[in-house]
Order: C-alpha cells, then structure tokens, then sequence
C-alpha cells in the first residue's frame, strides 16, 4: 500500500466527504436532520445521539486523512473507512427491511456509503499485499 495513488485519492476524498458529514451532523443537527423528515428540536437525547455519531464520522475522516501522508497508518485507515461505510450502508438495508423505506435522501446516502464501501474493499484486497505500487 506504500504508494498507491487510487488508495491515497479514496482516503482524501472519504476524508472530506466525512469531514463535511460530520462537520454539518455535530455542529448543525437539527437543520440537517429536518432535510430528511427527521425532528430533533427539543429532544437533548436525539441531538445527543446524533451528535456523537458526528463526532464519529470526523474522528473516522481524520484518520482517514493521516493515512493519506503517513504509510505505516494508510492499512488501517481505509479498514476504518471502508468498515464505517459498510457498516452505515448495511444498517440502513437492514433498517429498510425492517422498518420501510425512508426519504429519497436516505435512500441515496444507503447507495453511496455501500458503493463506497465496496470500493474500499476492492481496493484494499488489490492493494493489501502491494508494498511499492503506484497505481
């Protein structure tokens, strides 16, 4: 994984897409939310919840930003990154089959969080066992 250029373009813009995600989820709850049919205002407990996962997801896109410049951390960023996405695309397919379907917007982050998780992983079986590549 040392200098792959696809792996350290995936982690940039996870990192971004997180930061941004996060940044808006932590700071801006409510309005976010709202987009989606969500109601948070005047439920500490939800805004709480959705708070930390906020918080998750900048912890997640910091990591995944080191791994950009610093090898020794590039392996166990894109796991992070590609199992954050998995993890967020699957509970939501779960949650479909359980619960219904949610607002177009939902839908949408389910499919981009898995195609990008599944890029992560393909990328990451390509690349595992690469120490000088430069694709």
């Amino acid at each position: 994984m040392k200098n792959s250029k696809t792996l350290k373009v995936y982690l940039l813009l996870s990192g971004i897409l997180l930061s941004i995600i996060g940044a808006l989820t932590s700071f801006n709850p409510i309005e976010i939310k709202a987009n989606e049919g969500i109601i948070l205002a005047g439920n500490p407990s939800a805004l709480n919840d959705v708070r930390s996962f906020g918080m998750l997801l900048i912890a997640t896109a910091f990591f995944s930003s080191i791994g950009v410049f610093k090898e020794s951390i590039r392996k166990p960023a894109i796991i992070s990154v590609f199992t954050l996405f998995l993890s967020l695309g699957l509970g939501r397919v779960l949650s479909i089959a359980l619960d219904g379907f949610p607002s177009d917007g939902i839908v949408k982050a389910t499919v981009l969080e898995l195609v990008l998780g599944i890029i992560g992983v393909t990328l990451f079986s390509v690349y595992k066992n690469k120490s000088t590549s430069t694709h």
